[in-house]
């Protein structure tokens, strides 16, 4: 049995789609749980968030958690859908065991790091560290993401465990599809999405996506990077007209 935290969403009957959160965000999908009307939706509390917000990034520890995980849902199939570093991790999941799923989608997920980003954000992580221990400031951020009070209540008490080393994680661990090139040869149906206030390196990322022809990718108009939470609308009307052509078991 997993030892990996997950909140769960609807009835267990329904077909599984699996959330990946993005880093340090548990709640990053508060406004696609309305979709566990039809889906039994499963949030695991990835490393640097929620009660596994102590835990330094590992993606292939990380990875291994969530496989064990899937095995003890004892279902043929799910989906998934990740966010930011929970969408590296989503393609990870569909590289390594594609048959495992129905489908993913991927939004913003950067998969196309250069060193000097890299460092660049490792270079601002002390200040973000201190920043996500300062209680007013995390709900205020989650307000601004339109997560209910508790959501912001318990980012804001659980980030005070973020350590400037989890957060430098978040980015030295980031994916480089260059690396992975059983990518090219997945043939399940993926969409891959990124907001068009995004910097370059996130579109160069979208790009690299849509070479396998099995993954459809869009810019969403408007968006930034957090637009599962600020542009839930738009985002739930492409998820849903997804999902709808897709035959999930």
């Amino acid at each position: 049995m997993t030892m990996l935290h997950y909140d769960e969403y609807g009835s267990r009957d329904n077909p599984i789609i699996l959330l990946l959160h993005g880093a340090g965000a548990l709640d990053t999908f508060c406004n696609q749980y309305c979709f566990s009307r039809q889906y039994h939706l499963i949030v695991p509390h990835l490393y640097g968030a929620g009660k596994s917000a102590e835990k330094v990034y590992d993606p292939d520890k990380m990875k291994q958690e969530l496989f064990d995980l899937i095995d003890s849902l004892h279902r043929e199939k799910i989906g998934v859908i990740g966010h930011s570093l929970g969408g590296q991790l989503a393609i990870m999941l569909v590289c390594e065991q594609p048959n495992r799923f129905n489908f993913g989608v991927f939004l913003s997920a950067w998969v196309n790091p250069n060193p000097k980003t890299v460092k660049m954000y490792c270079s601002f992580a002390g200040m973000a560290a201190k920043m996500l221990h300062i209680k007013w400031f995390v709900r205020f951020q989650g307000k601004y993401w339109n997560y209910s009070k508790e959501q912001a209540d318990y980012m804001a008490d659980y980030s005070r465990l973020i350590t400037t080393r989890i957060y430098q994680s978040f980015f030295t661990n980031t994916l480089d599809l260059r690396n992975v090139p059983a990518y090219l040869s997945v043939k399940i149906p993926m969409l891959a999405i990124c907001g068009s206030g995004e910097v370059k390196d996130m579109k160069i990322s979208l790009d690299m996506l849509g070479k396998n022809t099995c993954c459809h990718t869009m810019i969403l108009s408007g968006a930034g990077h957090d637009f599962p939470m600020r542009n839930s609308k738009q985002l739930n009307g492409v998820i849903n007209d997804f999902l709808s052509k897709i035959e999930i078991v």
